[in-house]
């Protein structure tokens, strides 16, 4: 199941995406350059044979004067050059294949009258035929001719040329040829096509292990992305994305910002109250269990609050609920800046909020919430063309111990009340 998995995930896509397009390109490359370099070679040796016989024919003219010729002796009929007769002799044309490597053949009409192509036996292929093609093309239409591919003992081919021996009467009386066997220049095409190859597959190996290399990094990240969004799927809203991924400057990076974005609006519409900014009451509860935890694994002292507004209905009968919520918004700001390094502070309903001072004892918390009524207490909160409304508040407080959390809110609740009921503005611990 896993196995297939990875030949599905986008690491295996991303691979064939890339190193296909790269071994294609390579296999054209190569099978291009071969070509070129075939046809190359081909033309090469076509002018080598060429002008290997031009060669020949200019040796043969310097030692031997006269004309190409045939005479006929005993029923048969013998190539001369002047007063020469080429059958039988071979020591110029064994002395080329000697050199270079090529062969050379003289016909007598289409019979090789001398030639250094041996059978496989060892003997000349003296007194055999010329192709019919040969024949048809250079003999009788007294044309040169190249061919890439002759056979001429049905088991050998060769790169030939072919041009006709004529007369001074333009007459065709034989011909040369030179040619060079087919596995010569086919060895020599693979050596030299080799290198070729080693470097594509070389090509290839860099490409792959770059191509993997980017995409495992690439993967990685996006898989890093994949596993926070789980996270936060499953609820670990205070999930951490890996920092590698929001370091990259492309578009996984940015996804990475986006995800990051997205992670604070669902805190801040899970954990915050929309109207005040500060945390609701489920994210207060979750933070009072955490700080509880942290009293019963190393005893961390901390303190609990309920605080109210006092008269906030009058405030909203008086000048409405819009200014209600002006005046929350104002007392929100106020406890989240008095609670910065101290605790926390959410709203708990309506205009109740529950302070938790963190690594503090009960008379400290109360010396902290004297400040705060203080400061509240001086607060003028202007709305509209009203004149400024004071307030004040009741605060409930008691020290965290082991208990339940409810019992503890209850008991801070209960001193909360009982300030209510008895003159409110005032701390009752």
């Amino acid at each position: 199941m896993m196995d297939h998995i990875k030949r599905n995930s986008l690491y295996w896509s991303l691979l064939k995406i890339a190193i296909l397009p790269i071994l294609l390109l390579a296999l054209l490359i190569t099978i291009f350059s071969t070509n070129r370099f075939a046809d190359s070679v081909n033309e090469e040796v076509k002018q080598g044979l060429k002008d290997l016989c031009s060669i020949v024919l200019l040796v043969y003219d310097n030692l031997y004067e006269g004309d190409y010729h045939i005479i006929q002796k005993d029923g048969k009929e013998y190539l001369f050059k002047g007063e020469y007769q080429i059958d039988g002799h071979y020591g110029v044309i064994d002395e080329v294949k000697r050199k270079t490597g090529v062969d050379v053949t003289f016909f007598c009409q289409n019979v090789r009258a001398v030639t250094t192509i041996m059978d496989n036996r060892g003997h000349r292929m003296n007194g055999t035929l010329a192709s019919d093609e040969v024949t048809k093309e250079v003999l009788e239409g007294k044309e040169e001719a190249f061919y890439s591919r002759v056979s001429i003992n049905e088991s050998d081919y060769y790169f030939a040329y072919y041009a006709p021996l004529k007369n001074s009467d333009g007459d065709c009386v034989g011909m040369i040829f030179a040619g060079k066997s087919s596995s010569d220049v086919e060895g020599l095409v693979r050596d030299v096509v080799k290198p070729i190859l080693w470097l594509a597959f070389f090509a290839i190996i860099v490409a792959g292990w770059f191509t993997i290399s980017v995409s495992k990094k690439m993967v990685g990240a996006i898989r890093e992305i994949e596993t926070f969004l789980g996270k936060i799927s499953g609820g670990e809203l205070h999930a951490e994305l890996d920092s590698s991924v929001l370091k990259r400057s492309d578009e996984i990076g940015e996804m990475g910002k986006h995800v990051i974005r997205m992670q604070k609006s669902l805190r801040g519409l899970v954990e915050q109250d929309i109207l005040t900014g500060l945390n609701n009451r489920r994210n207060g509860e979750k933070l009072l269990l955490k700080t509880q935890y942290n009293y019963v694994k190393s005893q961390v002292p901390y303190c609990v609050v309920i605080g109210d507004i006092d008269y906030f209905k009058r405030v909203n009968d008086t000048y409405g609920h819009e200014c209600g919520d002006v005046v929350l918004r104002e007392v929100a700001q106020q406890l989240k800046e008095h609670m910065e390094g101290k605790g926390f502070v959410a709203r708990w309903g309506g205009e109740e909020f529950l302070l938790v001072y963190e690594r503090c004892r009960l008379n400290r918390a109360v010396q902290h919430l004297e400040q705060l009524m203080e400061s509240i207490r001086s607060t003028k909160i202007s709305y509209q063309e009203e004149k400024d409304i004071s307030i004040t508040m009741t605060f409930g407080i008691v020290e965290g111990n082991e208990e339940k959390i409810n019992h503890i809110i209850k008991n801070a609740d209960t001193r909360l009340y009982y300030g209510k009921n008895s003159g409110r503005n005032q701390i009752v611990q």
